[in-house]
């Protein structure tokens, strides 16, 4: 019995290694971040629970520790041009997420200004020589230069979609884990392996902090996090062509977003985030919020605590990404 010399020009093994690297570097992140998280005074109550813990907020470093390092370990047996659009593609998820560490600590209000920075922080994507066209189902539509503005659109809302349909312990990166993978497997089968090293940092690091997120919360993401996966899965939509497919996954979120949007903007009604947490652990939005999001609507109608919401939601989404991946 011997080791196969080239066993690491294979490149399953390739992308299982950048996501063991991945998965090993946050693991061994998280329990640090959160030791400098309560040093320093990031912490935040969790309002869904009775007593209201404090839980520490800035998890979404843990992620982008584990990108990083996932990235410079995989530099040493990858080859050189797959390994700078490799870059290139984290380039971008990387300026996501410095943006949510920004806003996690300086906490931007102009939402105008965060539209601008996002769309910029999109821009290199199309240096992947992304091709032009778009599959709408029954045709294919090519945009032509325009491709490149509707390609930084597309990410910059994917990741502000992610970043509303949250809040609940476990809820943002468990739904965008399920769309990540989704996505992969949807990938594979349209494009075999060619993709999925896109995909491994990201989903190598999500995996094992979600195991620290849900519930009941050890750390949350913050915006870092949630910016960083969300736009990871819109720029992986972007290089895989799957622009239709992305809106068929997305729904929950979309039907999420058109809700906070009718009872905030249009209707103006002022906001009430958390309702007033019960001893018996169910969740009763405020009448004012009831339809503001997914999980305050499945509050309304039925009887839930915080943890059954979020499986439900998950399983919601789950249904429209077999409905994506069947049809599209």
């Amino acid at each position: 019995m011997h080791l196969d010399p080239y066993i690491f020009n294979n490149n399953n093994y390739r992308l299982l290694l950048i996501f063991a690297y991945a998965a090993v570097a946050t693991w061994i992140a998280i329990p640090y971040v959160i030791n400098k998280c309560k040093a320093h005074g990031y912490m935040v109550k969790d309002m869904h629970k009775f007593k209201k813990p404090l839980i520490p907020v800035l998890g979404g470093v843990a992620i982008f520790i584990g990108i990083i390092s996932a990235l410079a370990l995989s530099e040493i047996y990858i080859p050189t041009g797959n390994i700078a659009n490799l870059f290139i593609f984290y380039f971008v998820v990387n300026l996501y997420g410095m943006y949510g560490l920004l806003d996690d600590i300086f906490h931007f209000q102009i939402r105008y200004t965060k539209i601008l920075a996002l769309l910029v922080f999109s821009i290199p994507i199309t240096s992947l020589g992304v091709l032009s066209t778009i599959n709408i189902g029954f045709t294919t539509l090519d945009l032509g230069i325009a491709y490149g503005l509707f390609a930084v659109v597309y990410i910059m809302v994917v990741s502000n979609l992610i970043n509303i349909h949250s809040s609940f312990n476990g809820l943002s990166p468990g739904l965008a884990l399920i769309l990540l993978i989704t996505t992969g497997i949807k990938s594979y089968m349209v494009h075999g392996t060619t993709y999925l090293i896109y995909l491994m940092p990201i989903l190598g690091s999500l995996a094992v902090f979600f195991m620290y997120n849900k519930y009941p919360s050890k750390i949350f993401e913050g915006n870092i996090g949630s910016f960083i996966y969300g736009s990871a899965l819109g720029a992986f939509l972007i290089v895989n062509k799957l622009e239709l497919f992305g809106v068929i996954i997305l729904i929950p979120h979309i039907i999420c977003f058109l809700q906070d949007f009718w009872v905030l903007v249009i209707k103006r009604v002022p906001d009430k985030q958390f309702p007033e947490p019960r001893k018996d652990g169910y969740f009763i939005p405020d009448k004012s919020m009831r339809y503001k999001s997914l999980k305050n609507l499945l509050c309304t109608i039925f009887k839930l605590k915080e943890r059954d919401a979020t499986n439900i939601l998950f399983v919601i989404t789950a249904v429209f990404c077999v409905i994506g991946v069947l049809l599209v």
